[in-house]
């Protein structure tokens, strides 16, 4: 008897945790998106016979205005603004205005330029990547015939050797990214080329 009490209670708490990990809402605020972000959802407790008022600055309310689910599409440009909704329940009474102050972060950007020479099987070159954005960043960089992508990069610049290069190479960044997901643009030229010098080739020893 006992176990099978034990595996009722067991079975309520189990089902109460799924429940609200399920259906949890985050509320911090600030709350953060990638500027640009479309398909943002955003909700409150639904209650039956009520309307729901949003405001929704500097992003463009998709779906749902006047219920208690919204997707919106927010602006491209950084910053910081606050939503807010306003509850009319069926019997005409007004609730406290809720508000969620939403910051838009800057799209990550990474910028590679310039040339270098050296000559042939020299130990090679270095280029630095730098970035603009919130870190840490993601990207990926090719030579023209390998792809290499970089996870959780920390330092800015960041800076890749080359290693010994039999011929010459250009280094481009295709893709940019950070740990929340949001994906940048390459900045600049975007790329680095290292010109390999052949070595000279010297006629053998004649003699008059």
């Amino acid at each position: 008897m006992k176990s099978k009490q034990l595996l009722l209670i067991l079975t309520v708490l189990s089902t109460a945790f799924w429940a609200t990990t399920l259906h949890a809402q985050s509320t911090t605020s600030p709350d953060t998106v990638c500027a640009g972000k479309t398909g943002a959802a955003y909700y409150v407790t639904h209650t039956a016979g009520s309307v729901y008022h949003w405001t929704v600055p500097n992003g463009t309310i998709a779906s749902g205005n006047n219920t208690d689910s919204i997707i919106v599409n927010w602006s491209t440009t950084p910053g910081t603004d606050t939503i807010k909704v306003v509850e009319v329940n069926a019997h005409g009474c007004v609730g406290d205005t809720q508000k969620l102050a939403v910051y838009r972060m800057p799209l990550p950007t990474a910028t590679i330029v310039g040339v270098d020479s050296l000559c042939w099987n020299n130990a090679g070159s270095s280029f630095a990547v730098s970035f603009t954005g919130i870190g840490p960043w993601n990207f990926t960089y090719s030579d023209g015939t390998t792809s290499t992508s970089l996870t959780n990069i920390s330092a800015n610049p960041y800076t890749i050797n080359t290693g010994v290069l039999a011929t010459s190479k250009t280094y481009t960044i295709t893709a940019v990214s950070n740990k929340f997901g949001c994906t940048g643009s390459v900045s600049g030229s975007g790329s680095h080329v290292v010109v390999v010098n052949p070595k000279p080739v010297t006629s053998p020893i004649y003699h008059h």
